[in-house]
């Protein structure tokens, strides 16, 4: 069971690969899926443990004003989601 969301994220040029990395550190370990090296506009280079369009092949972002990225992102559980599923009844 899960959702599905989107979400378009918009920065400024200089902050993307430190996004992209701070993002992938929340990616579930132990991912199936190859790394997806990523270049960006300025010539720095990350490899993210995401697929984009479900595909591992390299993603150059140089001539792109966007890219989507796929991936599953864990959250740890808190006191307060707990009590939520608690009260909520989900079980």
């Amino acid at each position: 069971m899960g959702l599905t969301y989107g979400y378009d994220i918009h920065l400024r040029p200089e902050n993307v690969a430190r996004a992209l990395t701070e993002v992938a550190k929340l990616a579930p370990p132990g991912r199936e899926a190859p790394p997806l090296p990523v270049a960006l506009p300025d010539g720095e280079r990350v490899v993210l443990p995401f697929t984009a369009s479900f595909e591992s092949e390299p993603v150059g972002c140089s001539s792109l004003d966007s890219f989507e990225l796929d991936t599953s992102i864990m959250f740890r559980r808190t006191k307060r989601c707990a009590r939520t599923r608690r009260t909520s009844g989900i079980t």
